[in-house]
């Protein structure tokens, strides 16, 4: 039986009267994620259990868009979670479909809900468990900076965050947000905004 990369998360730490809520915005992610790349998804990103989702991308280049587009639609929206998660390739025994995921079972789902559901608060947000084993380990190694950038976001300044990120001209973020130009360069050099995108650059550019 062939491995698929698989790709599950979950949002960690979610106090209990926010399940619903949460849910609910999770689920509209997935979706809108699963829209945007759903001819080159294998079994869509679904919301299995609560706040856990799970999602069968063709390849690597489409699991990582998908994680960056998780990170930056949840600051457009402006989101207060972050998404904890793991990629892995393994067996499914259950048939693909492109409707849900919901559904789907195997040796590689169940190791991959495992490490997810066995992550310590310490260990890093997104884990890759793929091959071959130096592909994982460097792309660990990336993200881990890579978070490292964007746990300095705080959620005030999300908007602005987005609009940095979309628009590299200074100028029309300022308009926009009622600044001047040199307080947006400001901005974006203490929010490590070119560090972030240098750093997504390499890593869609390593697969």
């Amino acid at each position: 039986m062939p491995e698929n990369l698989i790709l599950i998360g979950n949002i960690p730490g979610i106090p209990y009267d926010s399940l619903q809520e949460y849910h609910k915005i999770l689920k509209t992610l997935t979706s809108s994620c699963s829209h945007m790349f759903h001819s080159h998804i294998l079994s869509p990103y679904s919301v299995t259990i609560d706040h856990d989702f799970l999602g069968i991308p063709l390849n690597l280049k489409t699991c990582i868009a998908s994680l960056f587009y998780f990170e930056e639609t949840i600051i457009d929206w402006n989101i207060s979670f972050k998404i904890s998660s793991i990629i892995r390739h393994g067996k499914i025994s259950s048939r693909l479909n492109k409707k849900t995921s919901v559904h789907l079972t195997g040796e590689g789902i169940l190791q991959a809900r495992k490490e997810l559901y066995s992550k310590r608060s310490t260990d890093p947000r997104i884990l890759f468990h793929i091959k071959p084993e130096s592909l994982s380990e460097q792309l660990n190694r990336l993200f881990m900076v890579l978070d490292s950038i964007s746990s300095r976001w705080n959620q005030k300044d999300f908007s602005l965050i987005s609009d940095m990120l979309k628009n590299e001209s200074n100028e029309e973020v300022a308009i926009k947000h009622r600044k001047n130009r040199s307080q947006i360069w400001k901005r974006r050099k203490t929010l490590l905004i070119s560090e972030y995108k240098s750093l997504k650059k390499v890593i869609l550019g390593i697969i």
